[in-house]
């Protein structure tokens, strides 16, 4: 009987250093801070959000602000069928939604209008640089989009302090 209680508590013994020795992994989905400094996985895929920001032009010319970039993921503008060309300037660098050297956003710009002359052109703040494809212009026809992608350069000002990607796209259907 003694030797029955012995082994027993020998196994229970044992089996416990086992379990200590054994390490825990705990997946935890939690992330500290705003910023992190290393590179990020995320399995299930991410969603870039924003909302659906409309702006209101008074005249033929508007400046977009920084507050709304900011909360957009959509610009669009108040649509009239007697709209005249709108010329849409995007903030100066100094205001620009990107606080860091390298960081990235894309909108979609669309250009509700549908009066036939109705364009809407893109201008460049101070310290902004506006590129576009080969071939093509800062200009949105009617009725259709473009993705306006920013990144964040140096804050000295050469050659500018955010650069911008005009690329308008047109219906498929």
């Amino acid at each position: 009987m003694k030797t029955a209680i012995a082994f027993a508590v020998l196994a229970l013994i044992v089996s416990g250093f086992a379990v200590l020795k054994s390490p825990v992994v705990t997946e935890f989905g939690a992330a500290a801070g705003p910023e992190h400094f290393v590179k990020q996985i995320f399995s299930a895929g991410s969603v870039d959000g924003g909302e659906r920001v409309v702006v209101t032009p008074v005249t033929s010319t508007v400046t977009i602000t920084a507050g709304q970039m900011d909360r957009a993921k959509i610009l669009t503008f108040t649509a009239s069928s007697t709209q005249a060309a709108l010329t849409a300037t995007l903030p100066a660098s100094t205001t620009f939604p990107l606080m860091k050297t390298g960081e990235s956003r894309t909108w979609i710009i669309e250009n509700p209008f549908t009066a036939a002359a109705t364009t809407t052109t893109i201008a460049a703040g101070a310290g902004v640089d506006l590129q576009e494809p080969d071939g093509q212009n800062v200009v949105i026809g009617i009725n259709n989009y473009a993705l306006l992608t920013c990144v964040k350069g140096a804050d000295s000002g050469s050659p500018a302090d955010v650069v911008c990607a005009v690329d308008e796209t047109i219906p498929a259907d």
